[in-house]
């Protein structure tokens, strides 16, 4: 059993113990939060079955790994309360833009990693970008493998090319579900009810999700080979690319790097 600690039980630390509780891991990994707003913690621990903190240092006290689910800005302030508490414990960091060297000083000696996890984890299809360098030894690695692999795939990247990776992962969702959302709405413009619409397009989403990670198949090539030559996908792909669909998708990558 992976005593697991979450500091910080917002959207982010709830998918990944969502993904937990779906994989049935209630028997591997047993999951202690810590919030301030105590009402709201309790609440939502006792719908994801977890076990509610007064405490961040009670909370490090009961635990083996603890996870820096809080906001980045509050980083510094929760490694400096619980610090004398980490002996012999194993720190994640899934807080947005913390890297390895950010936490390379305040967790000497300690084993600890900076992660990029998405919500797609509570669903069992999500992607955790593992920061190299990082402090893991081959206990450590092993259980980050043994958390978040039935959840997610684990993909280790430069600390060089960490944000550009959280950025794909943790915004692409967002912008798959605006063209899921356009999908629907043209489903209804040709008269399909909003739940059949809906329904398919989410579908869609996901099977060609599904699709392109079952092997590796380069995005090109699973696209080319829906393409038939004269026919009807193909004229839709003509038409997305003259209205500057490829464009507008990099554009907002850029805009997100440049913020």
């Amino acid at each position: 059993m992976i005593k697991t600690g979450m500091i910080g039980f917002g959207k982010m630390a709830q998918a990944i113990v969502e993904g937990w509780n779906n994989a049935k891991m209630r028997d591997v990994v047993e999951v202690y939060a810590y919030a301030p707003h105590q009402d709201k913690l309790k609440e939502n621990c006792a719908r994801m079955h977890a076990i509610p903190c007064a405490s961040p240092q009670e909370l490090c006290q009961a635990v083996d790994v603890i996870i820096l689910a809080c906001k980045p800005a509050q980083v510094d302030g929760v490694i400096e309360q619980i610090a004398p508490h980490l002996h012999g414990k194993f720190v994640i960091s899934v807080a947005a833009g913390i890297t390895h060297e950010r936490l390379a000083e305040p967790l000497i000696g300690i084993p600890h990693v900076s992660v990029m996890p998405n919500t797609a984890m509570a669903a069992l299809a999500g992607t955790l970008i593992v920061e190299e360098p990082n402090t893991m030894g081959d206990k450590e690695s092993e259980m980050l493998q043994m958390m978040f692999a039935p959840l997610a795939a684990v993909v280790p990247v430069s600390e060089a090319l960490f944000g550009i990776a959280g950025t794909i992962s943790g915004c692409g969702p967002a912008f798959l579900g605006l063209f899921a959302e356009a999908l629907a709405d043209a489903g209804v413009k040709y008269g399909l009810p909003r739940a059949i619409a809906a329904k398919l397009s989410a579908q869609t989403v996901y099977g060609a999700g599904a699709m392109l990670s079952r092997d590796g198949t380069e995005p090109s090539v699973f696209k080319n080979e829906i393409c038939s030559p004269g026919g009807t996908t193909i004229r839709g792909i003509v038409t997305l690319e003259k209205d500057g669909f490829r464009r507008a998708v990099i554009e907002a990558i850029e805009a997100i790097q440049e913020k």
